[in-house]
């Protein structure tokens, strides 16, 4: 009879970093996809003011979120990942339900308070904030540990038909008319089937009960209230800017910001990705083969880098095309100048990802923490300064300036605290390369007509594919990166 594999079963070898990257990327193409599909329809039956709106709502809903279940599907992974007791695992899993929904409850009676009695007939749209977040938390805690043990397969499958029906939906209630709201609702009815339907595929190792164990509660709070911080100032350089718009600018400006932001949003393909399996395997190498996983590092930090480089380019040069495409309203398209410095900001988000696992790993969260600290004060300073005279402009360098300054300051945590040496010098002679010819696609962006645009995007994508493989890669890694994609491989010990 052949045995039936455990949940909570994986080893932390190159097959597991295939498959999860692999499947990783899908599950985030399938939601970007959704994201493509539906924005020129949202675009067009959707004014700029109410795209603000709706953008608010995700927002502040990205911002509570962790305060709301207390971060506890985030911050605990590394125990999870290395605990070795089934039983235990299931208690530990348990209690991160119970204590989630628990303290989900008691945030949501004081948030639904404050709006009542403090938000102002305008804002009253903070009233879907809590579904949101409700819809949000629950999903999470019932998918996230597929991805904390690496069974990313049953993820992808779930994802894509929780997606379809998302934005089915979402498209039906708007044409309907229903505005902002009808996209809301899809959203949370659509995450609440996922979660109840994924939940199928784990009852038998993580049977849910109403259990929570204080020793393992104290514990998983320790590192989860640690983290929070982390999320609350990444969330400030994220989307605090929002806030600076609406009440500088209002919420046009906030809906076209939107609109860039969700564009560029295919560079956090990657990030995204890297949430799903960088953490949970990052924990497992750092304890079984720390110089196994610096070499590793180093060749995913170099390759990454090259690859956001050139997603900026495209992002700058296609800029003008890419927002008469997707955002059908004219009032949405004088937003395309500030295409690439997003791109480029949301770049860094992506290296802020690698950079953070291996102070993860060695249990550095304070200097994780210290990094989000500066760079959430600068966001909030320049917002201040800038936004009131630039408006979008003012948010998106802001943005960049910010992401900047978090890169800098983990890439010196990671060498001089955490001991690991990662950065390659290829990279300086690349970055030297890169300047210039930002600028020069920036001033060529408005003299070249479609078919040049497709001429010169193939050329760029030749041009960084050559680099990469014969200047970047040596021998070695080549064959590192090739061995990834042969079906057949067998982890060496």
């Amino acid at each position: 009879m052949k045995k039936i594999e455990s949940l909570i079963d994986f080893k932390a070898d190159r097959k597991t970093i295939q498959k999860s990257a692999f499947n990783s990327i899908v599950i985030q193409i399938i939601f970007k996809m959704k994201g493509f599909i539906t924005m020129p329809i949202l675009t067009y039956y959707l004014a700029p003011k109410e795209m603000g709106i709706y953008n608010l709502i995700i927002v502040t809903a990205s911002l509570l979120t962790p305060l709301f279940y207390m971060n506890l599907a985030d911050g605990p992974v590394v125990y999870l990942v290395q605990e070795k007791s089934g039983k235990r695992i299931q208690d530990m899993y348990n209690t991160v339900v119970s204590s989630s929904l628990m303290f989900f409850t008691f945030f949501s009676i004081i948030f639904l308070f404050f709006v009542s009695q403090y938000s102002s007939t305008k804002y009253r749209y903070l009233y879907f904030v809590v579904p949101v977040i409700f819809s949000s938390i629950f999903y999470k805690l019932f998918s996230y540990i597929f991805a904390v043990f690496q069974k990313t397969s049953i993820v992808v499958k779930n994802t894509f038909f929780k997606d379809v029906f998302d934005a089915v939906l979402g498209i039906l209630l708007v044409v309907l008319g229903f505005s902002y709201k009808g996209f809301i609702f899809a959203n949370i009815i659509s995450s609440i089937i996922g979660g109840i339907y994924i939940y199928r595929f784990a009852r038998r190792d993580f049977p849910l009960r109403l259990f929570i164990d204080k020793k393992i509660l104290l514990k998983f709070l320790k590192i989860s209230l640690t983290l929070m911080p982390i999320s609350f100032f990444s969330w400030i350089i994220h989307s605090s800017d929002s806030y600076f718009l609406l009440y500088f600018k209002g919420e046009n400006s906030v809906g076209k910001y939107s609109i860039v932001y969700g564009l560029c949003n295919m560079i956090l393909i990657l990030t995204w990705a890297l949430n799903f399996f960088w953490f949970p395997l990052s924990a497992r190498l750092w304890i079984e083969n720390k110089e196994k996983y610096r070499k590793f590092f180093v060749n995913i930090f170099t390759v990454f880098a090259v690859i956001l480089m050139m997603g900026v380019l495209l992002f700058e040069f296609n800029s003008k095309f890419i927002m008469r495409f997707f955002a059908r309203r004219l009032e949405y398209q004088d937003a395309y100048g500030i295409m690439g410095v997003i791109a480029f900001a949301f770049g860094m988000q992506v290296l802020i990802t690698l950079l953070t696992a291996p102070l993860y790993s060695n249990k550095n969260t304070s200097l994780i923490f210290v990094s989000y600290v500066v760079g959430g004060f600068v966001n909030f300073v320049f917002n201040f300064l800038l936004i009131p005279s630039y408006g979008i402009w003012g948010a998106t360098i802001s943005t960049a300036l910010s992401y900047g300054i978090v890169v800098i300051l983990m890439s010196y945590f990671n060498y001089r605290i955490a001991r690991f040496r990662f950065f390659d010098k290829r990279l300086v002679y690349i970055t030297i390369i890169f300047a210039p010819i930002w600028l020069g696609i920036t001033l060529l962006r408005s003299y070249v007509v479609f078919y040049q645009l497709l001429i010169v995007d193939i050329a760029l994508l030749l041009l960084g594919g050559s680099l990469i493989y014969f200047k970047i890669l040596n021998k070695e890694e080549k064959q590192y990166f090739f061995s990834l994609y042969k079906p057949s491989f067998r982890d060496n010990k």
